[in-house]
């Protein structure tokens, strides 16, 4: 009889500590710790993978701290965007831009916002501002950085951006105009060793 006993107990402190560590995990999916700051993420976004960058949803929801590379992060989306806004929610500066995405078939939104001194990245599905989102920008810690501020470095950020595209496509052309001249005066036997050491002379000199 007292084996009995004793083997309940342990049924029910063993299923006591089950319910108590499914809880801790759905509290800690809940709040998330991106490069040091806590993200309350929404219910319907719970369930992504987490890095010490970034959370990520499949392709429908993501925050990411972009301080490594702002200009990438943002350039694109402010380059080729159907709609963007600045806005303030809570104590943050945001700027918004939405576009269609062909990979989703959908509206995919970005949001860029600065929280304590890193500047992060959040995107979804959709063309607009949803309560969620708009919670959860709310909660977030406060900015470190004044408004303006914030904006100028994010217009800075897209000028480097397009001056990095720039030199890439000029780049590209000189490489391709110096491809044209060595097939154009070489024999049909092209040497494409030699046309490496070409251009390798060629990039180290310029």
């Amino acid at each position: 009889m007292t084996y009995i006993v004793n083997t309940m107990k342990r049924i029910i402190i063993t299923s006591t500590l089950i319910l108590l560590l499914m809880c801790c995990v759905y509290a800690s999916d809940s709040t998330v710790e991106i490069n040091g700051i806590d993200f309350e993420i929404p219910d319907e976004y719970i369930g992504g993978e987490l890095d010490e960058e970034e959370y990520e949803l499949e392709d429908i929801f993501s925050i990411k701290c972009v301080d490594d590379d702002v200009p990438d992060a943002i350039g694109l989306w402010a380059e080729e965007h159907d709609f963007t806004k600045d806005l303030t929610i809570g104590n943050h500066p945001v700027r918004y831009f939405y576009q269609y995405n062909e990979y989703v078939h959908d509206n995919y939104s970005h949001a860029y916002l600065v929280s304590g001194d890193s500047v992060y990245e959040i995107t979804w599905v959709g063309n607009e501002i949803t309560d969620d989102i708009e919670k959860l920008i709310k909660n977030t810690p406060s900015s470190n950085i004044d408004d303006d501020a914030f904006y100028n470095a994010l217009d800075m950020s897209y000028e480097l951006y397009k001056a990095d595209k720039i030199e890439k496509l000029n780049q590209d052309a000189q490489y391709n105009n110096l491809e044209a001249k060595y097939h154009s005066s070489s024999n049909d036997n092209n040497d494409d060793t030699r046309f490496k050491e070409l251009l390798i002379t060629y990039y180290n000199t310029h």
